[in-house]
């Protein structure tokens, strides 16, 4: 009885076959991750551009109901922050009715009160991001000096890096406009490579760099 095994040729193909697949699925993980940087990135400037919208018309930012110049939200240094309100009703959380500052709900009310953020939706919602954590404005003190960032919770590594990147042209979480907020005020080193998917959280000092 004759048996049969595949050919060189036939194994050969066969090979072809596992790595262009193996190169599309690889590809395509890639192009995702590469998708969910950009939609950080761009929630991020406009998020930005909400508070600049904000400042141009109070003459002051959201959640800094003093008026001293400094978002007065003490943001964690944490992975996660903190759940923002699920309220419908902006005027619950927001600086006119509450005047302690240190609050996640402040800046995000007060973008809301002045229908610059769409007025019904909740806190929860408009802090939240396509990693699945939040959004938070406040303020991290560098040196005894408060400064005023723009906080991301809950992404891994790989995607803080390119943030900064991105926007400080080099991956450094240590110095810059972008630095890691999640072990302490005014930055630290981000996780080695092999730990890109290790979670993290990132300052982004949009109004003046420490």
């Amino acid at each position: 009885m004759n048996k049969k095994g595949f050919t060189l040729v036939e194994l050969s193909i066969v090979l072809v076959i596992i790595g262009i697949i193996l190169g599309s699925i690889l590809k395509g993980q890639e192009m995702i991750k590469n998708a969910k940087i950009k939609r950080l990135l761009r929630d991020t400037r406009g998020l930005e551009a909400m508070i600049w919208a904000y400042y141009d018309r109070k003459n002051k930012f959201p959640g800094d109901c003093n008026q001293n110049g400094i978002i007065g939200f003490n943001a964690p240094n944490n992975i996660s922050g903190i759940t923002p309100s699920d309220s419908i009703d902006p005027t619950i959380d927001d600086c006119s009715a509450n005047p302690n500052e240190d609050n996640v709900n402040r800046a995000f009310s007060d973008l809301r009160l002045s229908r610059i953020a769409p007025y019904s939706l909740p806190n929860i919602n408009l802090a939240k991001h396509v990693a699945n954590g939040f959004f938070h404005i406040g303020y991290t003190t560098v040196n005894g000096v408060n400064y005023n960032a723009i906080f991301i919770y809950n992404i891994p590594a790989w995607m803080a890096k390119a943030i900064d990147t991105t926007i400080d042209g080099k991956e450094n979480g240590l110095v810059g406009l972008v630095r890691r907020h999640d072990t302490q005020d005014g930055g630290a080193i981000w996780p080695s490579d092999e730990n890109d998917n290790q979670l993290v959280s990132l300052e982004y000092y949009f109004d003046q760099e420490p």
